[in-house]
């Protein structure tokens, strides 16, 4: 069973290697799981461009989009389920641990006109940038503009609206530090 699902796995990712060669960069000993999913936005004049560095892995049923750039630093993994939209830039750093059903985003919705859908507003993006060393608990939600600095934790289900400080043990909605690591 061990030996078969090493296969599988390889295969997948040479699936991905050759089929999204146009927006991917895989380094070394990657591993891209079945059931990812790359949506890259069409008609937008960037073009979706996703960069892993060595021995990185996107698990299962992991949703990437946009039109923006992701990074996945190495020795960095990305839970099942979770969703990367990306119209800026997204960039992960090295030993970055994301569990599952978590949402990054770099990107919202523009809502200020009262006197029109929000839907035809455009959207507003800002980097999101999650440094080094970094545990990212399940069903967290991480937002556009949002600095996580290393050796942070974000609690399961938080919702990160504001930068992160090192070291620090964030959790509620809105994530607020419970403490800090010592």
């Amino acid at each position: 069973m061990v030996l078969i699902d090493k296969i599988l796995r390889k295969l997948s990712t040479l699936f991905f290697r050759i089929y999204y060669r146009s927006y991917l960069i895989l380094g070394k000993k990657t591993t891209i799981k079945h059931g990812v999913k790359i949506y890259p936005f069409r008609g937008k004049e960037n073009k979706l461009m996703i960069k892993m560095k060595d021995n990185s892995t996107i698990n299962e049923g992991v949703i990437l989009q946009g039109s923006g750039y992701i990074e996945i630093g190495s020795k960095s993994f990305i839970g099942s389920y979770s969703v990367i939209g990306s119209n800026d830039k997204v960039i992960i750093g090295e030993d970055v641990m994301i569990a599952q059903a978590v949402s990054i985003r770099d990107t919202d919705h523009a809502f200020a006109d009262l006197n029109r859908p929000m839907n035809s507003q455009g959207i507003t993006t800002a980097p999101v940038i999650i440094q080094d060393n970094v545990w990212i608990g399940h069903g967290a939600v991480i937002t556009k503009g949002v600095v996580i600095k290393s050796g942070s934790i974000i609690g399961a289900n938080a919702v990160v609206t504001k930068d992160v400080p090192e070291n620090a043990i964030m959790g509620g909605v809105p994530a607020k530090i419970i403490k800090f690591r010592s």
